[in-house]
């Protein structure tokens, strides 16, 4: 497992920026700005335990996706704020650089979920 955590929170915006963007914002739950938190899904701190690369899978609750590209600062975000952007949209270049694709649906996200990257 390269890294794993616990959903704890779901921003009031999360429903609409996931069917209008096919997005999920992910944040660390001691995140304190209440705009950030209203847009996302927040979590337990997590540890990244080896770098993320392409083909590597995200599992959500017992969902699984295809990790297709990573932007060129995704990876420390994450490690640094538990922060990045999960497009479910399959493509293979990262148009922003705190962006994570995957393939695959949006899935529906509930409190106490396991997020995890192997």
């Amino acid at each position: 497992m390269k890294y794993e955590t616990k959903v704890t929170g779901i921003g009031t915006m999360v429903q609409e920026l996931a069917e209008d963007g096919d997005l999920i914002i992910l944040f660390n739950d001691d995140i304190k700005d209440t705009d950030l938190r209203d847009i996302s899904v927040s979590h337990e701190v997590g540890v990244l335990k080896e770098e993320i690369v392409v083909g590597d899978i995200l599992t959500i609750g017992d969902k699984k996706f295809d990790v297709t590209s990573i932007g060129n600062v995704a990876i420390k975000t994450l490690k640094d704020l538990g922060h990045c952007t999960l497009k479910f949209d399959g493509d293979t270049k990262s148009n922003l650089p705190g962006e994570i694709h995957v393939r695959g649906l949006v899935p529906e996200i509930k409190i106490g979920d396991i997020i995890s990257f192997e």
